[in-house]
């Protein structure tokens, strides 16, 4: 791991990276990445997966080039892809076989599009509860596919998840009691052009993991000036209540928790670096990795990323979630996805269950907003807002006080319980007038 909190620190100088056209991708191996310093220093490169074997290098066109006058052995990455993508659906395939998903289980199943990509091709979400048309007071929960075109094998674990919940629902009490008590959101691919087009970022050749408002340069969540597939996104997320969740990737094999742009601790640190070693304990290749201890790693710790989405739902939308880093190549054999999905089952729906570690409020009045302040014993755990009369947050087990603060009105005091391993009918939730 040394290998990678030195080269983060490298990284902490790209403050360029939203703007980056990725048109070169590169595998640069070697146990050196400074090699590559004066292009991170100039902000005109984007590094990935850095592991003790190598890392990812993405760029404009000439990239390579430059590469070859250093002297620099690199890998093209897109003709490394190529061999593995004939048996791959497309984003049309992908887009039908959940729309006949939907038509099979529409007691539980109800599908939409958040938006369109640059190149008008909608962005599919399904939602999973036992009443898929109304907008139930329960945990909301998301999982989010492919926002990098090239990692795959999120987009295919995510559909599967989907057809085995619906398959299975009233036959598994697991996935069942799952569904009767939670919202659960399934998006396979945020970027469906780059999947089809067998690269990275999107049409426009953005990389949409470093195009979200980044805590550390931005004082607020604008969509102005970003990619329409995260201003999608963006608007999905500010509609909902959001409390846990995870983004899928490929290109290693680890879950990586926050934060990605800073190396301060994040606020739950132990609580969400514990979710990440869960995930990690139920995947047989994830727990015995060789690179990453646990099968876990601190995103900053590994590399910096700016303008991620995992800090953003954060930070923005009290949604605390990790990033899942599912294969060690992109665009695995499609033969090799059933293995895949058997060695993440478990850890997916273990991970959904989590939403439950948590505790929350609903207002009978409409369209209530306020703060609410959250103490742990002696431990003050902040002031959080709040808006279309509800919250709910997903914590480690222990009682809490809730001081829920309308504006003009007195406040009301909650004390509430998170207990882990239980799901409670309809979540966790205290009714207020």
């Amino acid at each position: 791991m040394k290998l990678h909190f030195a080269f983060s620190l490298l990284a902490l100088s790209a403050s360029a990276m939203a703007n980056i056209k990725i048109q070169e991708e590169l595998y640069v191996p070697g146990k050196n990445p400074e090699i590559v310093k004066e292009l991170v220093d100039t902000g005109s490169v984007i590094i990935d997966h850095v592991t003790s074997e190598g890392f990812e290098l993405y760029g404009s066109k000439g990239l390579s080039r430059y590469l070859d006058q250093k002297n620099i052995v690199h890998l093209d990455m897109k003709e490394i892809n190529d061999k593995a993508l004939a048996d791959y659906p497309t984003s049309v395939q992908v887009g039908q076989k959940l729309q006949d998903l939907a038509r099979r289980f529409p007691n539980i199943m109800r599908l939409f599009s958040i938006g369109k990509s640059v190149r008008g091709k909608d962005l599919w979400v399904m939602k999973i509860s036992d009443n898929p048309a109304a907008d139930e007071v329960e945990p909301e929960f998301k999982y989010i596919s492919s926002m990098h075109g090239d990692e795959i094998t999120g987009r295919e674990l995510t559909v599967a998840l989907i057809e085995e919940i619906g398959q299975k629902y009233g036959r598994d009490p697991e996935l069942t009691e799952l569904v009767n008590n939670t919202e659960l959101f399934i998006m396979p691919s945020m970027n469906p052009d780059g999947s089809d087009m067998r690269q990275r970022a999107n049409a426009n050749y953005v990389d949409l993991n470093r195009n979200f408002p980044d805590m550390t340069r931005d004082t607020q969540s604008s969509p102005n000036g970003r990619q329409i597939e995260n201003q999608a996104v963006m608007a999905f997320q500010a509609s909902r209540q959001f409390s846990l969740s995870a983004n899928f990737h490929g290109g290693t094999i680890v879950a990586n928790y926050p934060w990605d742009s800073k190396y301060d601790l994040h606020p739950l640190n132990d609580f969400v670096k514990e979710l990440s070693v869960e995930y990690a304990e139920l995947n047989p290749e994830m727990r015995s990795s060789d690179e990453f201890p646990q099968g876990v790693t601190n995103g900053a710790a590994w590399y910096i990323v700016r303008g991620g989405m995992q800090d953003w739902s954060y930070v923005w939308h009290n949604d605390l979630q990790i990033t899942v880093e599912l294969s060690h190549q992109k665009w695995p054999s499609y033969s090799e996805i059933p293995e895949f999905y058997r060695n993440n089952r478990d850890s997916m729906v273990h991970f959904m269950k989590q939403i439950h570690r948590g505790a929350g409020f609903k207002i009978s009045r409409p369209n209530v907003q306020g703060v609410v302040n959250i103490r742990n014993g002696n431990r003050d755990m902040g002031n959080f807002s709040f808006k279309g009369s509800e919250f709910y947050k997903v914590m480690p087990e222990g009682d809490y006080t809730f001081t829920v603060q309308e504006k003009n009105a007195t406040p009301k005091v909650l004390n509430l319980r998170v207990q882990r391993d239980m799901i409670r009918p309809n979540g966790n939730y205290v009714q207020l007038n």
